[in-house]
């Protein structure tokens, strides 16, 4: 097997230590110049030197660079033997998101991070910002500096990343987190979406609401978004309420957000919406699968003269963190941190070498805000 990139970073450095070359308070070569030298990304060369921090033969002070420690340097056999114990014990994780936000992600990967550290390991982080190229950068890129073990939030997509395959194929340890992706074998830990959207449907059914939307991103092969959409259908099931297809309203208004592209096709999807709106007015009540979607749903009713919760009551997925007051939407919020600590371990489980495949579904809690009322 070839030697790890870093790893010939870190012998290099270490080399210099034990010879003496770099003394006691000597600056180091930076992340940068590390990555120059060897022809590398920057990634590389900061586990080289994160490694070697680790080891406390340097010390990284921020926005002065990486110093040799005391007593850094030693040839003794017994020092060696266990700087290569330590070097086994530490393992690194790859966390593959697509980008993160206070209503979803923040919480999620800051938890994911303790738990790694807690149990000894160094994180990377790398974003794919719903690129599926990008994806794929971010997956070599990890693997070229060595990392025991991937998380990964896959890009929405009809198709799934080969990459993705290849490493489940190879029993690579790897944990998919927020979704999953059918018929592959891979193992993941996200919320238990259909009975959560079921619960918020239902809600607004005990308020009153017997005409009950839902508006939901277009289906790109999503579990989340079938998952979501499997659970207000089945709501009316339960209630025994007739179900009407037509009341389901599609959007990619929010892609035009998230890549600020408000231009003719976002005025476009707004107007959809407002017809929407107009063409049926028994509605009273609006699942909306994501926060955005709420977000740009409530703007829209504005515009036409109406009001939430007046005119309509909203329930949606996620939200904000509020430090006061009540929240803006009546939400699912899903447990970040359960979910990190699933994967965490899960993951950690893999990497000594247990291979089964799970999916794990983690509970949520619908929090109550000023986007619903009693009919």
């Amino acid at each position: 097997m070839n030697k790890p990139l870093y790893r010939e970073i870190y012998e290099s450095i270490l080399n210099k230590i034990n010879e003496g070359e770099w003394k006691y308070g000597d600056k180091i070569p930076s992340e940068k110049e590390l990555a120059d030298q060897f022809n590398v990304s920057r990634i590389t060369s900061k586990k080289a030197l994160d490694l070697l921090s680790q080891e406390k033969r340097i010390k990284r002070i921020q926005g002065k660079g990486s110093f040799v420690t005391k007593g850094a340097a030693s040839n003794s056999s017994v020092t060696l033997e266990a700087n290569s114990q330590l070097r086994k014990d530490i393992f690194t994780v790859g966390l593959i998101i697509s980008d993160f936000s206070e209503s979803f992600g923040v919480t999620l990967v800051k938890q994911i991070e303790k738990e790694i550290t807690k149990l000894g390991g160094l994180l990377y982080l790398k974003l794919s910002l719903e690129n599926v190229v990008e994806e794929e950068k971010a997956i070599e890129e990890l693997l070229d500096i060595g990392v025991d073990g991937l998380i990964i939030l896959p890009v929405h997509g009809e198709h799934y990343n080969m990459k993705i395959l290849e490493l489940v194929l190879r029993k690579f340890p790897l944990v998919l987190i927020d979704r999953y992706l059918r018929g592959i074998q891979a193992s993941a830990v996200l919320t238990d979406n259909i009975r959560a959207s079921t619960v918020a449907t239902n809600y607004l059914f005990s308020l009153g609401h017997r005409e009950v939307a839902y508006i939901t991103p277009p289906d790109d092969g999503t579990t989340v978004l079938a998952d979501r959409l499997t659970g207000y259908q089945q709501a009316f099931h339960q209630q025994q309420y007739p179900y009407n297809p037509e009341i389901i309203l599609t959007s990619s208004v929010t892609d035009y957000l998230v890549f600020k592209e408000q231009g003719a096709a976002f005025e476009e999807e707004l107007k959809k919406i407002q017809q929407f709106l107009l063409e049926n007015p028994t509605i009273t009540g609006f699942v909306s699968c994501r926060y955005s979607l709420a977000i740009v749903l409530q703007h829209v009713i504005h515009t036409i003269g109406k009001e939430v919760p007046k005119d309509y009551s909203v329930v949606c997925f996620d939200s904000p963190k509020m430090n006061i007051g009540p929240f803006p939407f009546t939400h699912i919020l899903q447990d970040e941190v359960g979910i990190a600590k699933k994967t965490v371990l899960l993951l950690h489980e893999k990497m000594k070498g247990k291979n089964h495949t799970e999916k794990e579904l983690v509970q949520f809690e619908l929090i109550e805000g000023l986007s619903t009322r009693e009919v």
